[in-house]
């Protein structure tokens, strides 16, 4: 059969469509990887407002390998980096140090001072650096490997400070190394807000360690009445309890052992083991399990005891992460063998076992739900950072009418004893909290007063002379970036030293309050500020105000002078006052003072003019 021939022009249209499929594939591709590439190279970005914002939601992480160097994170590549899958604040137990890195907006120009604050006080060593077009403006090194003087702002937890940034946006790079739980619990607001949030810890904290004391010494002092060494073990618990939780809150960082890096880890692993232990000495006195207990239930306790003995003394030694695994598991085991114990005590008929068995299980469901937090098993909140000392408290208050129950059944003594002193301590309690509220009160009301005196003008009332120098260099800055026009206004009382020597400096002090007065009332829009500048005489600043309405302002505000008649007994006075006025879009930073003497120039020249008038910097450069 012979075979068809193939026209050339067919062929050539063939080849030329499958040329044109391939580059439409290509470039679709191209396309595709563009658009991807561009996703995987966007920082997330975090837009501050002024209001507390977490971080967490946007950080991507990536793990440190041995001997990375900062320089060499920054340039990792972008598929290195990742998102949480679940928005949790624990990420775990990791022997690599970890880095978050997260972008921010709007921080230049938020009121106040902005922060960014790591709200855990038990990282190793926490690094933060900020970067701004590129370029590293902060680096700050904290954490309990350092000196507690390290950090940048004087805390129990990390807050470092983002006063430096000045551009729309900013990076920060976030590393942490530590053998414990590795929690992020990373917001950016104003350090007002955490301030606030702050104070409100140090209450609750103050009342939890408040009633463990006052629980210590009411239980020691029933030891020394009863000899009953119940409540010794009892007593040894509270206190071990107490000074770990206060460990925990960062205290002991703070206040204590902060000069000598270390100590804090070594704390925590002695305590994780010691509390326990305490805590089972306690059990078996209180269940009384040589009397109750089989040689079975007799053989767990005092293994467990054994092992948290050997834990203790181990802890000087065995690294740290390791003892804060092993007393996760040791705890909760513990608090079930005691639950274990209280409901066996129940089952063979010891009647105060029963407010024990309710006392542990209350302890066993508070302490599992910290143990899962701080394990990153459940998604980490401020409550259950906090949930063993909640747990603590609820156990301290149901083990207290357990005791009250076992002592009922041996002294009626013992129970009027523990009745008195709870209405001592509930006393004792709503005394202090009155205490802190209004001491708290008064402290805040005399830094509002405090605050407001540093910058006011103590007879005119008007801004001072300091505060005017910080905040018209950042009008001027600020006009700089956005390219506005800034506008001086200088305003001079003529003739003042002559109605302050014609009528007395009571009645000039007076013209000076009246013209205060009078500017307030004239000067209105929004972002102008006064001042007094000195002696008689005022700076007005009008952000975002060309010359011309300025001068139409200083003319109302000349005319208003000119028709007010100051009266004092039988006194009066009209006053008039001269006014120069320059203007400015700035063509750098920096340059405020040369805007200001400008002003002054035109003041002085509305004064060799005749006074009672308002000079304008165009007029001065005519009369030159």
């Amino acid at each position: 059969m012979p075979i068809p021939k193939i026209h050339p022009e067919s062929r050539g249209q063939r080849h030329s469509l499958l040329i044109h499929c391939l580059q439409a594939l290509l470039s679709l591709t191209i396309l595709i990887a563009a658009l991807l590439a561009h996703r995987a190279h966007a920082i997330e970005t975090v837009h501050f407002t002024g209001d507390k914002v977490s971080l967490l939601p946007l950080l991507e992480f990536v793990s440190e390998r041995n001997g990375e160097t900062l320089d060499e994170i920054l340039v990792r590549p972008e598929e290195d980096w990742h998102h949480r899958q679940n928005i949790n604040n624990n990420l775990g137990q990791t022997s690599q140090p970890v880095w978050a890195r997260v972008r921010l907006a709007g921080v230049s120009e938020a009121f106040g001072q902005p922060i960014v604050r790591l709200n855990y006080p038990h990282h190793d060593y926490v690094d933060f650096y900020l970067f701004e077009r590129g370029r590293m403006i902060r680096h700050f090194s904290a954490g309990d490997q350092l000196p507690f003087d390290s950090r940048p702002i004087d805390q129990r937890t990390f807050w470092f400070p983002l006063d430096d940034a000045s551009a729309d946006e900013q990076e920060i790079y976030i590393r942490i190394s530590t053998p414990g739980p590795l929690l992020m619990p990373l917001d950016l607001m104003s350090y007002k807000e955490a301030a606030e949030e702050e104070k409100l810890l140090y209450l609750w904290a103050g009342a939890f360690l408040g009633i463990i004391a006052i629980m210590a010494l009411y239980n020691l002092f029933l030891y020394f009445s009863l000899t009953e060494s119940s409540y010794i073990l009892y007593v040894l618990y509270l206190l071990s309890a107490g000074v770990m939780q206060a460990t925990m809150f960062g205290f002991g960082e703070q206040y204590f052992w902060g000069d000598r890096p270390g100590v804090n880890n070594q704390v925590i692993a002695f305590l994780a083991p010691f509390v326990q232990l305490t805590a089972m000495a306690f059990v078996l006195k209180f269940i009384d399990l040589k009397n109750f207990g089989s040689v079975l239930d007799r053989s767990v306790a005092y293994l467990m005891l054994f092992t948290l003995i050997v834990m203790s003394i181990a802890s000087f030694t065995v690294p740290y992460s390791l003892i804060v695994k092993l007393g996760h598991s040791i705890a909760l085991f513990g608090v079930v063998c005691a639950l274990y114990i209280g409901i066996k005590g129940w089952v063979m008929g010891m009647k105060s076992a029963r407010l024990f068995t309710i006392a542990w299980f209350a302890h066993l469901v508070f302490i599992g739900w910290y143990l899962l937090d701080m394990t990153g098993k459940i998604p980490a909140t401020e409550l259950g950072n906090h949930a063993f000392a909640i747990g603590f408290i609820a156990e301290l208050s149901l083990l207290s009418i357990a005791f009250a129950d076992k002592m009922n059944q041996e002294k009626e003594l013992r129970i009027n004893s523990q009745t008195k002193l709870l209405d001592m301590q509930v006393a004792m309690n709503q005394e202090l909290d009155n205490k802190v509220k209004e001491r708290t009160s008064a402290l805040e009301k005399a830094n509002r007063r405090l605050e407001e005196l540093s910058v006011t003008d103590g007879l005119t009332k008007l801004f001072n002379r300091r505060y005017f120098d910080q905040v018209f260099r950042d009008h001027y800055e600020q006009s700089y970036k956005d390219q506005h026009p800034i506008s001086v206004m200088m305003v001079d009382i003529d003739f003042f030293k002559k109605l302050n020597d014609n009528y007395g400096h009571a009645f000039g002090d007076l013209c000076l309050v009246r013209a205060a007065q009078l500017i307030r009332k004239v000067v209105t829009m929004p972002g102008a500020f006064a001042a007094r500048y000195g002696g008689e005489e005022f700076v007005v600043v009008l952000p975002k105000t060309t010359e011309e309405r300025a001068a139409q302002v200083g003319e109302i505000l000349r005319s208003a002078f000119e028709k007010t008649t100051v009266t004092q007994g039988n006194q009066s006075k009209n006053m008039t006052i001269s006014i120069g006025v320059a203007c400015t879009i700035p063509s750098q930073p920096g340059l405020e003072e040369k805007l200001l003497s400008v002003a002054d120039a035109c003041l002085y020249q509305s004064k060799e003019n005749g006074r009672n008038q308002v000079t304008r910097s165009e007029q001065l450069d005519e009369a030159g």
